[in-house]
């Protein structure tokens, strides 16, 4: 019955987590999809601690908060990529507007409305600011603040202070970071592609204890009676995903190493 209770919990969070369908994503339904999929693993993870037995209640808080921390990840990175790309695109028309002499308000305007997401919200508000005379350092420090990628809105807040400061020529020192964000964005792109092969391998590997128990279904050892049936296997089950989980923090942190 437990061992029933905490698989439905498993499926119905695995459902929560799965993208909606391309004609589905819609604002409203996304942002309700989120605030459920943010309270569903607390949820079951209390459920599964009520109803089951102790050992297998935590091994399942366990697995839990490892498909919790991974889903975060996996939406940081995302965001990351996603925010470098587009602030690599608004500097493409904010050099370019300063390249035909538009002036620097009027060119962080245009990429402001050129740009989709929190880049385009960033550079409204730095745009915005500067109308109003105050200082544009400031504001693109404070939006990095607020952003995946805050060391390219720095390189524009030291550009920007440098112009501002000793008169040199904005188009000049705008185009430099473009250059170095490029160049950023470039590498974090290798990077990625390159420990394309470390991430499959350790997904691999995490998954390996689940085959090694359905090996054992086939041969008859019945492995997950044992583990699933309380005492002893109830709390080898427990150690087994502890060790899984730390493998998997660990190698998620070897790779960010070299990532960030």
């Amino acid at each position: 019955m437990t061992a029933t209770i905490s698989a439905a919990g498993l499926l119905a969070f695995a459902l929560l987590m799965a993208p909606p369908p391309p004609r589905r994503r819609l604002l409203v339904a996304t942002s309700h999809r989120r605030r459920i999929a943010g309270w569903s693993p607390y949820v079951l993870a209390a459920v599964v601690m009520v109803v089951a037995p102790p050992a297998l209640g935590l091994a399942t808080a366990i697995a839990l908060a490892v498909m919790v921390s991974r889903y975060r990840r996996g939406i940081r990175d995302r965001q990351r990529r996603g925010e470098g790309r587009a602030m690599v695109a608004a500097l493409e028309v904010l050099v370019g507007e300063l390249r035909v002499g538009a002036h620097p308000l009027r060119a962080f305007a245009i990429a402001a409305d050129e740009s989709p997401g929190s880049v385009g919200t960033a550079l409204t508000a730095v745009a915005t600011r500067a109308e109003l005379g105050a200082d544009v350092g400031a504001g693109l420090r404070a939006a990095a603040a607020g952003s995946s990628v805050p060391a390219y809105w720095d390189r524009l807040a030291v550009c920007w202070q440098l112009a501002a400061e000793h008169g040199l020529a904005m188009s000049t020192l705008m185009r430099t970071a473009h250059g170095d964000i490029v160049g950023r964005q470039r590498f974090t792109d290798q990077v990625q592609a390159g420990l394309a092969g470390a991430r499959a391998t350790a997904a691999i590997l995490a998954g390996l204890p689940l085959l090694g128990v359905a090996l054992g279904e086939l041969i008859g050892a019945h492995p997950t009676r044992f583990l699933l049936g309380g005492g002893v296997g109830g709390w080898l089950l427990v150690v087994g995903v502890s060790l899984v989980a730390m493998g998997v923090a660990w190698s998620d942190r070897i790779i960010d190493r070299l990532t960030t």
